[in-house]
C-alpha cells in the first residue's frame, strides 16, 4: 500500500512517499527538475540523498533528518547568488 503526501514551497515540491520493503522514499523536485530522492530504510535515523540530475551531485550521499531539509538543501544549491553577497564564517 502506498501513501501520498505533498509538501510545497515556492519553487520546490517534495512528494510521493513510497513504502516498499520497509523503505520510505521521497522524490525531491526543484521547479520542474527532479533533483533526486531521499530514502530511509527501517531502523535508520536519517534520509540519504540520491541525485537524479548532475546539478545536485554535490548532495549525493548526504544525510538529512527530514525530507524537507533535503528539499531546502537542493533549492539552495541551485539558487542564484546575489552579486556582492558574501558569506562570513562564524
Amino acid at each position: 500500500m502506498s501513501q501520498f503526501t505533498s509538501l510545497a514551497s515556492d519553487q520546490t515540491v517534495v512528494a510521493q512517499p513510497t513504502l516498499a520493503q520497509s523503505t520510505l522514499a521521497y522524490v525531491i523536485e526543484v521547479g520542474e527538475t527532479q533533483a533526486g530522492l531521499v530514502a530511509r530504510r527501517a531502523g535508520e535515523r536519517f534520509f540519504t540523498f540520491i541525485s537524479a540530475a548532475s546539478a545536485f551531485d554535490r548532495l549525493e550521499g548526504e544525510r538529512f533528518a527530514t525530507p524537507g531539509a533535503a528539499e531546502r538543501a537542493a533549492r539552495l544549491l541551485v539558487a542564484p547568488r546575489r552579486q556582492g553577497q558574501t558569506r562570513l564564517a562564524a
